[in-house]
């Protein structure tokens, strides 16, 4: 996986050392009477291969890469080496959706003072669809049925609209999401973006 094109970006992104790993291996190999000086696979290939395969039908995606299988090992024995730097399936799967290693802010937030916010939810191949259902439900109160139309929304444009709200309620919106997205290792994001003139309280698009 070090040297695997898809992979390595999205280790490096999590912040991890190559150079480090690739020694923690080797001397974990060395431990082990390994004559290769590798770790030893206490994970099968095939069985890492099944499980980003799965992952991938979930999700609806028709090609599985190395970067798939990374997000398998972390669950694994050897997810160890990758664990010992910091790094968390969390972290890559971040990076794969939207490009955002760790540590770094999203691009395209708005900084512009505005007083009233868009709240975005961002497309991505990994986040279960009713998990987002859930999540919009949950903390913006829709309904099923408009939470429904906001998650499809989302996954045929890459974007989808949750509502404009006072930029204090939408920052406080924004985190809940995330929180709860972080805490079931999901990638869901959402930005917040300018609304353009200032709305009234009562002229507020609702949620439902």
């Amino acid at each position: 996986m070090i040297d695997d094109d898809e992979a390595s970006p999205v280790m490096l992104a999590c912040g991890i050392d190559l150079v480090r790993l690739r020694r923690d291996l080797k001397a974990a190999g060395a431990t082990t009477g390994n004559p290769s000086g590798d770790a030893p696979a206490a994970t099968g290939l095939g069985h890492v291969l099944q499980l980003a395969f799965n992952e991938a039908q979930l999700s609806e995606r028709e090609i599985v890469t190395g970067a798939d299988m990374l997000v398998e090992l972390f669950a694994e024995p050897v997810g160890r080496f990758l664990q010992a730097q910091g790094a968390t399936r969390y972290d890559a799967l971040v990076y794969l959706s939207h490009g955002i290693a760790k540590g770094a802010k999203a691009d395209g937030e708005a900084d512009s003072g505005a007083p009233y916010l868009e709240v975005v939810l961002l497309n991505d191949p990994y986040t279960p669809s009713e998990f987002v259902v859930s999540v919009l439900e949950n903390v913006f109160q829709m309904s099923r049925e408009r939470a429904t139309a906001v998650m499809f929304s989302t996954h045929s444009r890459k974007r989808g609209s949750c509502g404009i709200f006072p930029r204090t309620e939408a920052a406080a919106f924004r985190a809940k999401i995330q929180s709860l997205a972080a805490a079931r290792q999901h990638p869901l994001r959402c930005v917040l973006l300018p609304a353009g003139e200032a709305l009234r309280a009562q002229d507020r698009p609702s949620p439902d």
